[in-house]
């Protein structure tokens, strides 16, 4: 009966690809993605805790720099003040929140690198186009502190083949590469040197068919667990420990 079913299986997908439905209703393919992906964020947001970390869940205005009372939180909770830490960020931008983990960890033997294009994102981004957000590299006063610029999948290689992560410093990763393309290929990327106790954040997290399923793929597919210590702006920004 098995074998049966399989072939039955077989054939009706073949007759399906035959047919092209693509050229009839190809136009439903992103908002199914969407409605899929929006579903899946709901339940997500359902099984999560709301009462013993940081949540503002459910809030009727997004106050942006509530990402400050997230990091303030995280770096409390966790001790993380002086804590030597390799922090990774990718998506710098002007720089306002990699100034604000430098100015927030003072132990010498923290490292702090910042990625970004510089030349705006590579691709569109809901009602940002292509080259949008552009600007300069920051300037910071503080040797710890190490700018990468370009696209994450020409930087990205190099530099860990520069840089030993699989020291012992935790791991505190931020990703505010908006798009669903460069949170997966960092994420990825960095797989093999995540340890349990390192961070993982999130800035733009529920916008369902990007980071949010950026990180979805991620952790099914590398059967990565992580534990939600902290989120604000109604799951906007996040941040887990991996476990």
């Amino acid at each position: 009966m098995k074998k049966i079913r399989m072939k039955l299986i077989a054939h009706l997908k073949g007759i399906v690809l035959l047919c092209r439905p693509h050229v009839i209703i190809g136009f439903l393919q992103r908002p199914f993605l969407m409605a899929s992906n929006i579903l899946s964020l709901t339940k997500w947001i359902a099984g999560q805790d709301k009462t013993h970390i940081l949540n503002d869940f459910y809030s009727s205005k997004r106050v942006y720099i509530k990402r400050y009372q997230l990091y303030k939180y995280i770096v409390d909770k966790l001790n993380l003040g002086n804590e030597p830490i390799n922090y990774l960020e990718f998506g710098v931008c002007t720089g306002d929140s990699y100034k604000w983990w430098l100015a927030n960890n003072d132990n010498e033997d923290s490292l702090f690198y910042g990625f970004d294009t510089f030349e705006g994102l590579p691709e569109s981004w809901g009602a940002f186009a292509k080259g949008d957000m552009a600007t300069n590299i920051p300037v910071v006063n503080d040797n710890r502190a190490e700018f990468i610029p370009g696209l994450f999948q020409e930087a990205l290689p190099a530099f860990l083949n520069m840089h030993n992560l699989k020291d012992e410093k935790r791991k505190v990763v931020h990703m505010d590469a908006d798009l669903f393309s460069s949170t997966l290929y960092v994420l990825t990327s960095l797989a093999p040197y995540l340890r349990k106790g390192d961070i993982l954040m999130f800035d733009e997290f529920n916008v369902p068919n990007h980071e949010y399923f950026a990180f979805k793929v991620f952790c099914e597919s590398y059967y990565i667990k992580t534990k939600l210590i902290g989120a604000v702006n109604n799951y906007y920004q996040v941040a887990f420990v991996i476990e």
